[in-house]
């Protein structure tokens, strides 16, 4: 059965792949992980080489990799992700029992604690660059500490 779904699946691929991925990179994994082909500046990928899947670059020659050793397809667009930079609180946590004191570089506007159900089971809002809070629950923990503006989250095991 399994045979018999490939090749839909890869025509399904290549007609997405096809609709826009110019300015792609393409990596070409088998199904246990390992690359088997790869390449940049992707106009478009073929399904139509029986035993093949070609990649089109927008110029230079095309890279032909053998449908048996062909698993799944990543892309990565070679414009921005729409996040131009990953800001962290930098916060240092300590858990003495079930004391725990954060610390951070900027002031701290929030610090929440929630267990693994996702109940809030504390909160604390200093605005200092200083906290120190009671956790209640034992076992998992995430912290989440709002400092500078930017929310960042810890998990903490009491």
């Amino acid at each position: 059965m399994k045979h018999r779904l490939l090749p839909f699946i890869l025509i399904g691929i290549g007609a997405l792949a096809t609709l826009d991925a110019a300015g792609k990179d393409v990596y070409v994994y088998s199904s246990t992980g390992d690359a088997t082909g790869q390449m940049t500046d992707v106009k478009r990928i073929e399904f139509i080489k029986a035993g093949k899947v070609t990649l089109v670059p927008e110029k230079g020659t095309n890279v032909d990799i053998d449908i048996a050793k062909f698993g799944y397809i990543t892309f990565k667009p070679t414009g921005g992700s729409g996040i131009s930079s990953v800001e962290t609180v930098n916060a240092i946590l300590r858990l003495d029992g079930d004391i725990l004191s954060v610390t951070s570089a900027s002031e701290i506007t929030k610090v929440s604690i929630y267990n693994v159900l996702g109940e809030m089971t504390g909160q604390y809002a200093p605005a200092a660059n200083t906290a120190t809070l009671t956790v209640n629950t034992r076992g998992l923990n995430i912290v989440v500490v709002e400092a500078g503006g930017i929310s960042q989250t810890y998990k903490i095991v009491r």
